[in-house]
């Protein structure tokens, strides 16, 4: 196949999602998921319009009493709200820019492929990842792990050409990505789990030196990420996924049916896509049909399993049955291997049945996937999307509100763009209203249109709004 060809085949998959996507990208944050897109995207917004520091992430909520928000490194975030700089505003650049990130861990993907099957083979092994269902939803939502997960593929393809060629500029791209991957999302420090078996490979050998220069180099590398991570988890309040099953209170059967149900469903519908699950199950037959475990270059993959499968062990308890974008590190892997039943369904001459197959794989990412972009189930009382100009007028931009109520403490203020104070379901009292509305708080909104104000004798309520929720300027009597 000529070069010509190559980036046509490599193209055709990245532009059939984009015109699949289109009428998506102008729609504001919506469906599956939207508290973590709107976690994001107020971030995005507050560095476009507020504190340009990178090192200065900010939220509207206003709860623990400050609008600092130090989670993940937030690079994603900046460099979307570099883009809103230069054209203005809008939630079309983030779309746009998650879309630009995917199609660069494509070709990352595609680049890591070429290390080990031809060209045709990682062209259609590239297309059953450009089609995962779980990233044909977050490609265009405000999610920083698809930037993430882009860094840590590319990483891999520098350890593996590293490897073959012994460039040391390879070696200091691989530990520059993995620190990237890992600022961005913490758990992609598993990836740099591939230096492990080069390591011990080195010990076997007796080279002394380079085993110690590798390991001060990457240590040294990840002194960045520690550094954050170490001003950053102290401010997560008992965060579940700081401490994972350290901290679970679930059950055992629960646990096993959250293991199951990821092994069942997850897999071959949300992760693999149902049309690609005859590559994954060849490329696990085959793998072990031919021994391929034996070989020193599956060290790496399966060590790289290992700690992947380990991470998931660990999380298990919080990532439950919904979070579903916890499961992108086994993205790699799970293609990796389905490349190999590509491979290998070529080679016994079913070219016509991997064509086929790969042809399904755009239709039923789409059929999975299409509905969670509902308009008219967008996750939130539907009036924050549909009036939200109104709602912004109504409550000026220097004062702050309270929600009654929003326990994702960011879909509402993000559709209000005001600071404010979210309150838990059956949190509301007089005391609670009284104590935000000496912090500065006069508005309130509240979903519960048979809400009796009586209950709150010490202050007078000024509807303004009434539809599906309403909104009362307070003031104490």
């Amino acid at each position: 196949m000529t070069t010509k060809k190559a980036i046509f085949f490599f193209s055709l998959p990245v532009l059939v999602s984009l015109l699949l996507h289109l009428w998506v990208l102008k729609l504001d944050l919506i469906g599956y998921h939207v508290w973590r897109q709107t976690q994001t995207q107020t971030v995005i917004y507050n560095f476009t319009f507020s504190d340009h520091s990178i090192f200065h992430p900010q939220k509207f909520d206003l709860t623990n009493g400050t609008t600092s928000l130090l989670y993940e490194f937030p690079l994603y975030q900046w460099l979307i709200a570099q883009a809103n700089n230069a054209l203005g505003y809008s939630v079309l650049h983030t779309r746009l820019l998650s879309f630009l990130f995917f199609a660069a861990l494509l070709l990352g993907f595609y680049r890591l492929l070429r290390c080990f099957v031809n060209r045709e083979v990682a062209l259609i092994s590239n297309t059953l990842l450009c089609f995962s269902p779980l990233l044909y939803y977050y490609c265009v939502n405000p999610l920083p792990d698809t930037l993430a997960l882009c860094f840590a593929v590319w990483a891999l393809f520098c350890f593996f050409q590293f490897i073959t060629s012994k460039r040391e500029a390879l070696f200091i791209c691989f530990c520059l990505l993995i620190l990237l991957a890992t600022l961005i999302k913490l758990p992609y420090l598993m990836f740099g789990i591939v230096l492990l078996p080069y390591l011990y490979r080195a010990f076997r050998g007796h080279r002394y030196t380079a085993l110690t220069k590798r390991i001060l180099f990457f240590g040294a590398g990840m002194i960045p990420a520690l550094a954050w991570y170490f001003k950053a988890i102290p401010t997560w309040d008992k965060n579940p996924v700081a401490m994972g099953m350290l901290a679970n209170d679930k059950p055992v059967l629960q646990l096993l049916d959250y293991f199951w149900f990821h092994l069942i469903s997850s897999t071959p519908e949300l992760l693999t896509n149902y049309a690609a699950c005859i590559f994954l199950v060849s490329g696990i037959y085959w793998f072990f049909k031919q021994h391929k475990y034996t070989e020193a270059v599956q060290l790496y993959f399966i060590s790289l399993f290992a700690i992947t499968v380990l991470y998931f062990l660990l999380e298990i308890n919080m990532i439950e049955k919904v979070h579903d974008y916890y499961l992108m590190p086994f993205l790699p892997l799970l293609f990796l291997v389905s490349a190999y039943g590509v491979k290998m369904l070529y080679e016994k001459k079913k070219k016509v049945l991997v064509l086929f197959f790969t042809c399904l794989v755009p239709i039923t990412a789409w059929l999975r996937i299409n509905t969670r972009w509902d308009l008219s189930s967008p996750g939130f009382t539907e009036d924050y999307l549909t009036q939200q100009a109104k709602l912004q007028s109504i409550i000026p931009q220097d004062q702050k509100c309270i929600i009654n109520y929003d326990d994702s403490h960011f879909i509402c203020l993000y559709y209000l763009k005001r600071q404010g104070y979210s309150l838990f379901e059956n949190e509301l009292n007089e005391q609670a209203l009284k104590d935000r509305y000496l912090k500065g708080a006069h508005y309130f909104v509240t979903e519960d249109l048979s809400l009796d104000l009586a209950q709150f004798p010490g202050f007078n309520f000024e509807e303004l709004y009434s539809k599906n929720l309403k909104v009362y300027k307070l003031s104490l009597k």
